[in-house]
């Protein structure tokens, strides 16, 4: 019934495959993007992410449920406990019916206020119906509450390459046929209705193709236990200061833009989270994919197992975190100008404010997923309240004096004085019962190189004075930041345990791929 392949086997095809699938992703979301501000105006991407962010903050009627029942899957799933899991899965299909509900009530509600979150409200397209593209968007989310919900259950089930694949296609579907309907129709409203229509459908199938998969998961028709439903609503409580701290850090963004400075701002803001947001995402792929083998090891591996393991997949995601930063810094204004054009740019200051908001985060990926999978987020329940008032009150307190660079510049202060620190210092106090300090020291030591290597290619970019605009210039500053920054990190940390175990790793991989071959 269940997932009987090892940890490994597991995590190498879910990063694999999950990356192939997100790479193909984010070429069509860059094709689609660059048709869409072809045809439409900045604006439209404006009422994109302002009610994007609208639908994130509402999704906090979720509680932050789903991560206190996905963290008991893994343990009846490693033990094949079938009937379990059955129940498991029938409290989540109640949990999330309500939360449909409760989101389209909620969402319904707020139909009259729409007008007050904008700045200037005669800035939005004059062929837009600001309530019709608002219920589209609620339809959307609630859609993702009814049918969406089994598919958790193959990531807990270490099958997340499956999750790749389904979501591969919707992405496919959606994107051929909006692309499709804008040309022809040349109509926003027209043209994301169209896309909704296609993820339902195909979310539908999904859903009944994971039915048949767990078939016997599925027969079981009895409810979870009272006392196991009120352990998970105790959890829960904890969970929902995580869902409204993470809320707050990621739906409020284009909120603030949109009604401290205009539309078109948060539209130029739009394309450069797209593009940041497809890295992150690429790289949760690869390195945070694990989660659900991570809990599994927590069944089986000794203490002193489970820290060797956490020790070389946080020098990994360090490693890449510092590869991406560098290619990301040098080519991003470059690649919005060959992408969309020198009228999307952002300032400087704003760009790096970005870069430093991208590898804050994503040097975080290993440390949730370990923090998730070993039920830590129990321990940490205050943290995310405080983040997400000082998130809040900075941003727009920056915003007002500094404009744009303001939100991010906030949303970096917040996370230094909590999460950026508290999340190591839990991990390495209860899972570990270590000292903390040998995080820190690897940690800063890839951050210094990371910054020097930047202002170095900086400093010989601008002496070179290349041109923006040009594609190859683009791929040779993308070439050379990428070989320069790993061979100094090659020179720094070749004699490192975990370089030498990762090398023997990928050697290995690569074994497998030319017996496969052959």
């Amino acid at each position: 019934m269940f997932n009987s392949d090892s940890r490994t086997s597991n995590s190498l095809k879910n990063s694999v495959i999950g990356g192939v699938s997100m790479i193909v992703k984010i070429l069509l979301g860059f094709g689609y993007r660059a048709i869409f501000v072809y045809f439409l105006a900045a604006e439209y991407l404006g009422l994109n992410g302002l009610f994007s962010n609208i639908l994130t903050i509402l999704s906090l009627a979720e509680l932050g449920i789903t991560t206190s029942i996905v963290y008991r899957f893994y343990k009846p799933i490693s033990e094949n406990d079938v009937h379990y899991v059955g129940m498991l899965m029938n409290f989540f299909k109640r949990v999330y019916s309500i939360i449909a509900l409760v989101v389209t009530g909620v969402g319904l509600v707020l139909l009259p206020f729409l007008p007050f979150l904008l700045n200037k409200t005669d800035t939005v397209p004059s062929d837009i119906n600001l309530y019709v593209v608002y219920l589209l968007f609620l339809a959307n989310t609630v859609s993702s509450y009814i049918f969406s919900y089994k598919l958790t259950l193959l990531t807990a089930d270490q099958k997340n390459y499956v999750f790749s694949v389904i979501d591969l296609i919707i992405n496919l579907s959606k994107y051929a046929i909006q692309i499709a309907i804008l040309i022809i129709s040349r109509n926003y409203t027209v043209t994301l209705a169209a896309g909704i229509v296609v993820v339902l459908l195909i979310n539908f199938i999904a859903s009944l193709w994971t039915t048949k998969q767990y078939s016997e998961v599925f027969k079981v028709k009895e409810m979870l236990p009272k006392e196991e439903q009120r352990k998970i609503l105790k959890d829960t409580r904890a969970c929902l200061y995580h869902k409204v701290g993470y809320t707050v850090l990621t739906g409020t963004d284009n909120a603030v833009l949109t009604k401290m400075v205009n539309l078109a701002s948060t539209g130029l803001y739009s394309n450069y989270a797209m593009v940041l947001t497809y890295i992150q995402s690429f790289l949760t792929q690869i390195l945070g994919n694990f989660t659900a083998s991570v809990g599994n090891a927590i069944q089986q591996m000794k203490e002193d197992e489970y820290y060797k393991l956490f020790r070389k997949m946080t020098f990994l995601c360090l490693w890449i975190s510092s590869v991406v930063i560098v290619c990301t810094y040098e080519a991003i204004n470059d690649f919005i100008c060959v992408w969309l054009g020198e009228k999307f740019l952002l300032d400087e200051i704003t760009t790096i404010v970005l870069c430093i908001q991208l590898f804050i985060t994503i040097t975080r990926i290993t440390n949730g997923a370990f923090i998730n999978a070993g039920g830590l987020f129990v321990k940490d329940r205050i943290r995310p309240l405080i983040e997400a008032v000082l998130n809040l009150g900075i941003s727009i307190l920056l915003t007002y004096y500094f404009g744009i660079v303001g939100v991010f510049a906030g949303t970096i202060i917040s996370c230094l004085l909590t999460t950026f620190w508290r999340e190591p210092y839990l991990l390495y106090k209860h899972s570990f019962k270590r000292s903390v300090f040998e995080y820190w020291g690897t940690y800063l030591l890839f951050t210094l190189i990371t910054v020097v290597v930047t202002v170095g290619l900086s400093y010989l970019k601008y002496l070179v004075a290349l041109p923006q605009g040009n594609i190859l210039w683009l791929l040779a500053e993308c070439i050379v930041s990428f070989i320069v920054i790993n061979l100094i990190l090659f020179l720094v940390f070749h004699k490192r345990e975990e370089y030498q175990y990762l090398l023997l790793v990928v050697k290995k991989l690569f074994s497998k791929l030319k017996v496969s071959a052959s």
